[in-house]
This record gives C-alpha cells, structure tokens and sequence, in this order.
C-alpha cells in the first residue's frame, strides 16, 4: 500500500517524541527519520517505526472502536460543552462573589486565599467527574 506526506508525517512526529522520551539516540533518530520520510510504502514506515511502542490513538483497533460508535462521540462532546458550560458560570459567579466581598469588607488575608482555592477546588471536581463520565461505555 502506497504512503502519502500525511503518513510520512505522522511517523517523523512519533519517532520525533520517541527521541524526546529517551528511547532513540540521535543516530537512530536520523536513520529511522531518513527511512520514514523517503517511505514509498507502508511496510517502509513499518519498519522504521519497528520496535516502539505506539500511542493508543494510533492503534488501528482505537481507529476502529471510534469510528463504530459515533453516537458515543456526540455524548462525549455533550458532555464536554456541558461541563464548559457549567464551569464558565461558576468562574463568573465565583468572580462576582469575589469582587463583591473585597468591595463589603475590602482586601483580607483569608478572601485571597478562599476564593482561588475553592475556584480550583470545584474547576478541579467539574473536569474530574466530566472525565469520568466521558469514560463510560
């Protein structure tokens, strides 16, 4: 099967992130950059992407499972605009409260510390539990 530039790009980026996380040295890198970049076709970039352990996106059984439930993806992003949405208006709430309180008692130790910290805490718990149920089947 013949490759086109996209492919040839896909595997210089991955054998470009091999590099960084320490599993090529250098010469390696520029023999197997070498390799995939004048790849003609898939079983040459096959082999120079040999040996590495690929990103689960790149799996072509990931691919796969994605594409089957399209109904999943649209749940999925639901209920990533949702969680957005929840968040926006609880960042603008939590400033209108802040705003208010330094302009009720003025500036203290305590509001500067509160208001950040129970901002992130709750950012923290939306991200968290949207994640969770972005993972369910």
């Amino acid at each position: 099967m013949l490759v086109g530039d996209p492919e040839r790009d896909r595997a210089a980026h991955e054998l470009q992130r091999h590099y960084r996380e320490g599993r090529l040295s250098a010469d390696e890198l520029a023999q197997r950059l070498e390799t995939a970049l004048r790849a003609r076709h898939a079983e040459q970039l096959r082999s120079a992407l040999k040996e590495l352990p690929l990103e689960p996106w790149t799996a072509p059984e990931a691919v796969r499972q994605a594409l089957r439930s399209p109904a999943r993806s649209v749940r999925n992003a639901a209920i990533l605009a949702g969680t957005a949405v929840v968040w926006l208006f609880w960042s603008i709430g939590m400033l209108v409260a802040f705003v208010a309180w330094l302009a009720g008692n003025g500036a203290s130790l305590g509001a500067l510390f509160v208001f950040p910290l129970l901002w992130f805490a709750v950012s923290w718990l939306l991200w968290h539990g949207g994640k969770r149920r972005r993972s369910r089947p």
